[in-house]
C-alpha cells in the first residue's frame, strides 16, 4: 500500500497509519478491472468504514459536475437505504441483493472518482478527530435522521434539489469517516439550510405554476 507525501509523490504506507477515503477511492478504482462494477462489490471495497463511505461515494454525484440522465433517483434510493441502517445504529452498510446487483459503468466510477478525489484531498488537511462528543453513537441518529430526509428529497422531481442536500450528506459523511465533531455539525447546520432552500424552491415552483394555470 501507499501513502502520499506532502509534495505529492507516494511511500510504503506504515503498519496502522490512517488511510484518508482519497486514498481507498484510489485502490479501488486501480483494483477494478470489468467494464461494470456493482454496488456490493464498492461496498466491500471501501472497507470497515462502508457505511460512512458509502453515504460519501453516493452523495458527491449530487453536487459534483457529472452529467448523467436519472442520476437522483439512481443514488438517491441507495442514499435512503443507507441514511436509514444509519439512523438505526449500523457502522457497516448492507444493501438487499437487488440493490447490491445494481452496476456503474467503470468509466463514470473513474470519472466520479478523479472529479472528487482533489476536493477530498483539500476536506482532508483540514478535516481531523476533535469535538468526540459530536462524533460519539448518540449522534448518529441526528445524523442518520438528517441524511434519511435530504436523501428522500434528492429522489423527488426537483429541479436542482438534489444539490444543497448532497452538499450537506457529503459533510456528514466525511465527519463520521474522520471522527470530525466540528464537521458533523457543519453539516448538520448545512442540513437544515438544504432542506430550507428545497422546501422555499418547491413553494416558489408551486406558485408559479398555480399562476399559469387557468382560474
Amino acid at each position: 500500500m501507499q501513502a502520499e507525501t506532502p509534495d505529492g509523490g507516494s511511500r510504503p504506507r506504515l503498519a496502522g497509519e490512517h488511510r484518508h477515503l482519497s486514498g481507498t477511492l484510489d485502490e479501488m478504482t486501480m483494483g477494478i478491472r470489468t467494464e461494470r462494477v456493482d454496488l456490493q462489490t464498492i461496498n466491500q471495497l471501501l472497507g470497515r468504514r462502508s457505511i460512512g463511505a458509502l453515504l460519501l461515494v453516493l452523495a458527491l454525484p449530487m453536487w459534483l459536475p457529472i452529467p448523467a440522465p436519472g442520476i437522483s433517483v439512481a443514488f438517491g434510493i441507495p442514499l435512503v437505504i443507507v441514511s436509514a441502517q444509519l439512523l438505526v445504529g449500523r457502522r457497516s452498510a448492507w444493501l438487499p441483493s437487488w440493490l447490491g446487483r445494481r452496476a456503474i459503468g467503470r468509466a463514470e466510477l473513474l470519472t466520479l472518482v478523479e472529479k472528487a478525489n482533489p476536493k477530498l484531498r483539500t476536506l482532508e488537511r483540514i478535516i481531523r478527530p476533535r469535538l468526540a462528543f459530536l462524533a460519539r453513537d448518540w449522534a448518529m441518529i441526528p445524523v442518520g435522521a438528517a441524511c434519511l430526509i435530504l436523501a428522500l428529497i434528492i429522489t423527488l422531481p426537483i429541479p436542482l434539489g438534489h444539490m444543497a442536500p448532497g452538499i450537506a450528506i457529503s459533510l456528514l459523511a466525511l465527519g463520521i469517516i474522520e471522527r470530525d465533531g466540528l464537521a458533523i455539525g457543519i453539516g448538520l447546520l448545512a442540513a437544515i439550510l438544504g432542506i430550507a432552500i428545497v422546501i422555499f424552491a418547491s413553494t416558489g415552483l408551486i406558485v408559479a405554476v398555480r399562476a399559469w394555470l387557468p382560474p
